[in-house]
């Protein structure tokens, strides 16, 4: 009885602010009084007191509550204070006044009421209406009276005064507002056990009224009352009353401002057990306003949300049953239209929206269309709300709007909602023509991750709705609803603001379920006019892609599934490599992406290219991959694949050509590449497995040529074309290791078993002999001679049964020592013959022994030419930048000398104008030399230069008497060489050598 006593004062002071704000804020209401009647106030200090029959005097009281806050009461007077405690039926004679009210807000301190006694669950908790009224009228003051009220320094009202007489209560009492200066508030209460009724108006000086309320309950039954409400309400009016009521609370607005004139009818049957919810029986709750503000902070962007709402017609809600909840109709439209204000106190438009709600076959439903702005947006960009929850991707200067419609139907009118889903069925589209535009920086990527490395992690994205983008929603189990995308397009270009990389995306036919198991089916084309990574340097130019996507994903993994995708690409350019018009087609990629691992498979990629070039080769045709399985773990790749090439046709610089075939496998795992391949160029084939470590640039090939037999149909320039040596026949086999950089173990074995060999209009057969060769401080070098034999070699004059032990030195010389040969029925030897591969200039000596000029004669078919005898030549050979060359060389015949049969060796016109001229030509007709001796000269232009002396007999001059000639000679040895090549048939020549 006590704490009700005390709570009888309180509420007294406080009764006007409750009531007034239950138009507004009906929960903050019934929570408070729950509050105050389970006695959260206690007081706390009370001073100055001074006590007598008639009159109580307080010269101070603070009241605490368990949430921190104060309230002080100063000069308290009860006059007829024991008329509460022994003659209740004339409380009407007590009056109350306070001098000044005051209350603080503070730090929510722990609470220092007692805890409650431990409730029966099973004890419904109850809160009479009827009993509450009866309570007002039997303990309530007949006067009290307030000077001044201040709460926390937001709100100041007084003098309020509160009269009751019998159950008739009037409450009057000034307050100031910040816009509206001073209003007056007047409340007149109603109450008996039947009936209560309540009647509020707050008005202007002078009386113009700003907001009325009048309120209504009668009492149906023991149990039953029923509730009819009206209220005119001036928003700027009512607010501060309902901040006070906040306040007092602990529900503070926190800013929350609003305007507006309001319009609200209601009507309800209630229990009287006012908070018995189960039991409110058909609710009316009808709103209109024709301009209503509100600005609502919103603290973690530092930004308010101004909204402005008008009602076309009244919005009317009806109730059978709250809980469970039953509606019975919902009706009304109108305008929202929303705006955000950032700390620049700059206004954006953010949401411009139409509503309409209506009932069809018993059937609640909800329209809307408007438009978002996404300018507006920018403070939620900025802030660090958004920073908390999407670090790595800021977003900038977004600009459009989008715009969209919607239509919701709720459960049928009259019939339980099941679960917790007022919703039976909704679609939302976006409209066609919806633009708009934003920056964004992807930041903590890795410095080779594709989307820095093509400067698409700074770009400007431009979205488009080109086609109705449809969602459609259904209630298809208690607590959910199964949401799809039934259509749509959307056009997105990405630009890249540090690169020139270009990527326009189109979106089409979009089909979408998303539940508990989302599914997504998306039909996309992408081209990029320019895309470019500046890491590996490979520019792309006119991109062009298409595909469908499917994605299905649950709780735990996501599966994607991508089909019909094809590509080309005009250009692909590296820094060693560009590629002309590139085309990819794939059939299907799965994959399967889990929290840490993605899992793709595909049975086949077709790639094609019409022309890839790089510096040491070109190709074109058909790449294909088999059995793909690419795996990613945490960032890791492993990549693994089969490979075909058709109708490859590859081209060196030197203009060598060849089509061809490949095959084999490949696996990548992070840098590292390994792999095995078979290329069959005609009938070679070459067989390889190698590794590219691509962060270091190491590599090693292991390749094998498996014995290739030549013959005229089947020889070398059958498979590549262009070549200057044609293997027309014999057998070739080849195999060895190739690394990058060079390593000790690189080697290459050659074996070679008679064959015959074409070059321009010369051939050698039956080269016979193994080559190996090692790799050593960075060269290729023989550990040891090769022995390698020819049968023959003929450039126009035939070299045969050669023999020689091939060299190569770590100063790349090739040398062939004890080289031997027959050449003129005579011998050519020499100890080393030496050609330096990097053209330095080296010296040699060869020998020609026993040389027969009868020979020379039969072999070169000259009609003017017949000679006998035998030479031996000494020359010395040197090879260099200026190729091959003699100086100094000696020849001389062999005993006894011999013949010489020289006709027309010199014209008729240097004849002429020379007896001895004349006399040397007639001798050299018919002249037996008994000795024979000169140099010879071989310059860089090839004419072989001869000084001879010739001592003998002529008999057409005196065949007594010897004569001396002193000859100089002069031929181009490579022009005569043609000639002689000319002269045969290289076919018939080749073909009677290998017969032999």
């Amino acid at each position: 009885m006590r704490k009700l006593r005390i709570l009888i004062i309180s509420l007294t002071v406080f009764l006007a602010f409750l009531l007034i704000g239950s138009w507004w804020k009906k929960d903050i209401v019934a929570s408070q009084l729950v509050n105050l009647f389970a006695g959260e106030v206690v007081i706390q200090k009370l001073s100055g007191l001074e006590l007598s029959f008639r009159q109580v005097s307080i010269r101070q009281v603070q009241l605490k509550s368990n949430r921190g806050s104060s309230l002080v009461l100063d000069d308290v007077n009860i006059i007829y204070p024991f008329h509460i405690i022994y003659d209740r039926d004339n409380t009407q004679k007590i009056e109350l006044s306070i001098t000044r009210l005051t209350r603080h807000a503070g730090k929510e301190p722990q609470s220092v009421v007692p805890a409650p006694p431990q409730s029966n669950p099973s004890k419904e908790s109850t809160l009479s209406l009827d009993g509450f009224t009866r309570n007002i009228v039997r303990y309530m003051p007949g006067k009290v009276s307030v000077k001044q009220i201040l709460l926390d320094n937001s709100f100041e009202a007084g003098p309020l005064n509160i009269t009751r007489r019998d159950n008739t209560i009037t409450l009057e009492s000034p307050y100031k507002t910040s816009r509206l200066n001073e209003l007056h508030l007047s409340l007149q209460a109603s109450l008996s056990s039947a009936k209560i009724g309540l009647d509020t108006e707050i008005y202007s000086i002078p009386s113009e009224i700003l907001s009325q309320a009048k309120v209504n309950l009668i009492k149906e039954g023991e149990e039953e009352w029923k509730f009819n409400a009206r209220a005119t309400v001036n928003l700027e009016a009512v607010t501060p009353i309902l901040d006070a009521v906040q306040l007092t609370t602990g529900l503070a607005t926190d800013g929350l401002t609003a305007s507006g004139q309001v319009v609200m009818n209601a009507s309800s049957y209630i229990p009287d057990n006012i908070i018995s919810f189960p039991n409110y029986q058909h609710i009316l709750l009808q709103f209109e306003t024709e301009n209503l503000k509100a600005s609502i902070p919103f603290k973690p962007i530092n930004s308010k949300v101004e909204a402005r709402l008008s009602t076309d017609s009244p919005i009317e809600v009806k109730l059978k049953s709250l809980i469970p909840f039953i509606p019975g109709a919902i009706t009304g439209s109108g305008t929202i239209d929303a705006s955000l204000t950032g700390n620049a106190s700059h206004k954006q438009s953010l949401l411009d929206l139409n509503f309409e709600a209506a009932s069809s076959a018993n059937v609640p439903k909800l329209q809307l269309q408007g438009s978002i702005f996404l300018a507006a947006t920018e403070p939620l960009l900025n802030s660090q709300l958004w920073h908390k929850y999407v670090p790595s991707l800021s977003i900038s200067n977004p600009k459009g709007k989008v715009g969209f419609q919607s239509a919701v139907l709720l459960h049928p009118l009259g019939t339980p909602t099941p679960g917790e889903n007022w919703i039976d069925e909704f679609h939302f589209i976006f409209l066609p023509e919806s633009q708009f535009r934003f920056d964004t920086v992807l930041s903590d990527l890795p410095e080779n991750a594709p989307l820095h490395s093509t400067g698409l992690s700074q770009s400007q994205v431009q979205v488009e709705v080109r086609k109705k983008i449809k969602v459609l929603g259904k209630n298809s189990s208690p607590k959910h609803i199964k949401t799809e995308i039934i259509e749509g397009a959307v056009t997105a270009n990405l630009q890249a603001k540090e690169s020139s990389t270009v990527i326009l995306t189109q979106i089409n036919e979009i089909q979408c379920q998303i539940s508990n198991l989302a599914k997504c089916d998306l039909e996309i084309t992408a081209k990029a006019p320019k895309l470019a990574d500046k890491i590996s340097g490979v520019t792309l130019a006119n991109l062009d892609s298409s595909g469908k996507l499917h994605i299905k994903k649950d709780s735990n993994t996501q599966i994607l599934q991508l089909t019909q995708i094809k590509a080309t690409a005009e250009e692909i350019k590296g820094k060693e490599f560009q590629v002309k018009m590139a085309k990819l087609g794939i059939p299907v990629i799965n994959c399967k992406i889990a929290q840490l691992t993605t899992d793709c498979k595909s049975k086949l990629w077709n790639n094609t290219f019409e022309n890839l070039a790089s510096e040491y080769f070109a190709f074109s045709g058909d790449i294909n991959l088999s059995n793909i399985n690419l795996k990613i773990t945490q960032g890791a790749i492993e990549l693994n694949s089969n490979f075909v090439g058709k109708d490859l046709e590859i081209q060196t610089p030197e203009n060598y050509s060849a089509k061809a075939s490949l095959k084999g496998a490949f696996s990548l795992q992070g840098d590292k590449i390994e792999g095995n391949s078979q290329l069959i160029v005609g009938s070679i084939k070459v067989d390889s497995d190698w590794q590219h470590n691509m962060e270091l640039a190491t590599g090693t090939i292991h390749f094998s040529i498996p014995e290739v037999i030549f013959d005229p149909q089947h020889n070398l320039r059958q498979a590549i074309h262009g070549l200057p040596v044609d293997i027309v026949s014999g057998k070739l086999s080849a195999k060895g290791t190739a690394s990058w950089p060079q390593q000790p173990q690189d080697i290459l074995r050659l074996s070679l078993n008679n064959i015959a060999a074409v070059y321009k209009d010369s051939f050698a057969t039956g080269v016979e002999g193994d080559v190996l060769i090692k790799a050593a401080d960075g060269h290729w070098v023989t550990p040891k001679p090769q022995s390698l034999s020819i049968q023959s070699i003929d450039a126009g004059l035939p070299l045969e049964n050669i023999h020689f032990s091939l060299s190569l030195d770590k100063n790349q010389n090739l040398i062939l020592r004890n080289l031997s040969a027959d050449f003129l029925n005579g011998k050519v030897t020499t100890e080393a013959l030496v050609w330096n591969l990097a053209n330095e200039e080296r010296s040699s000596t060869l020998y020609a022994q026993d040389v027969s000029l009868e020979q020379l004669a039969l072999e070169t078919e000259s009609e003017n030419f017949k000679a006998s005898g035998r030479l031996n030549l000494t020359i010395p050979i040197t090879t260099g930048p200026d190729g091959i060359t003699v100086k100094n060389g000696h020849l001389e015949a062999l005993k006894p000398g011999g013949r010489l049969r020289y006709y027309g060796a010199f014209s008729p016109q240097m004849l002429a104008d020379n007896p001895q001229l004349k006399l040397i030509a007639n001798a050299l007709e018919d002249y037996d030399f008994r000795s024979l001796e000169g140099s010879m000269e071989y310059p860089p232009n090839g004419d072989l230069q001869l000084r001879l002396k010739l001592v003998g007999r002529s008999e057409s001059v005196d065949s007594e008497r010897d004569l001396v000639i002193n000859l100089n000679l002069e031929n181009n040895i490579p022009a005569m060489l043609r000639s002689l090549q000319a002269s045969r048939d290289l076919t018939e020549a080749l073909e009677m050598r290998l017969d032999q």
